[in-house]
């Protein structure tokens, strides 16, 4: 009589507990390969916190530039220690798109509790985003603060559609989407028609509420003529993962 094969002699729960474990180790195994796409890590790496609006912005485009390259190393560029549940030191601010795409703290590679971001489609300026600036100016004392569009933003695009007649969004069907993209369209507008592309709309759009931001009062527009702080519009491309300022 032949002998049974070794996998045969092997009882059944023992089998399945090593097909468990092989499991278990390619997950780890592809675990592993995901953080190391990520580059070195060295988490929260404490810096100076940057004094000036210069300064602050710098940070956050070598940031930008270590991301690019994978060069992951989280810079803490204000570490309160253990009071960071009741306390937060963030040097810059960005008024940035809810697109699920963009993620400031990962574009810039900085630790939580460095940038006070606000999201609203469009990355444009309403009570809610202004609210949220002007906070991160008067009581957090931030040193920049930066307006960041993005490749490929749908705000923009439907911006667009308003602008060359294709589409309208009444609120009847489109609830308060309409509100939101028709802060983008005087952006659009403000191109000839020749050069109203997707891009060229995009970095229009920063730039213009980079510029309304920085002349708002009572907080924004004083703290910017005193030298406090600095406004400035810029776009992400999600592609390249780059971050221009515009």
């Amino acid at each position: 009589m032949s002998q049974p094969s070794p996998s045969r002699s092997v009882p059944e729960a023992e089998r399945l507990s090593r097909r468990g474990l092989l499991g278990a180790g390619a997950v780890a195994a592809a675990g592993a390969a995901g953080l190391s796409a990520l580059g070195p890590t060295t988490a929260g790496a404490a810096s100076p916190r940057p004094r000036t609006p210069d300064g602050a912005l710098k940070a956050l485009l070598h940031g930008n530039a270590r991301y690019r390259r994978n060069a992951w190393s989280r810079k803490d560029y204000s570490p309160v220690g253990e009071a960071q549940p009741t306390a937060q030191e963030p040097f810059a601010a960005v008024l940035t798109c809810a697109d699920s795409r963009v993620s400031p703290p990962l574009i810039f590679d900085v630790e939580r509790g460095n940038i006070f971001a606000a999201h609203v489609a469009g990355n444009s300026i309403d009570e809610g985003s202004l609210g949220s600036i002007e906070y991160a100016v008067a009581v957090l004392k931030v040193r920049v603060v930066m307006v960041l569009g993005h490749s490929d933003c749908g705000a923009v695009k439907a911006a667009m559609h308003v602008v060359d007649g294709s589409k309208t969004y009444d609120a009847e069907h489109y609830g308060a989407i309409g509100a939101f993209v028709d802060r983008v369209v005087p952006a659009v507008r403000a191109l000839p028609d020749a050069n109203r592309t997707l891009g060229r709309c995009v970095s229009s759009n920063a730039r213009l509420q980079a510029a309304d931001l920085a002349q708002r009062n009572p907080i924004i527009a004083p703290a910017v003529q005193r030298g406090e702080i600095k406004v400035v519009g810029a776009v992400y491309d999600i592609r390249t993962g780059r971050v221009r300022v515009v």
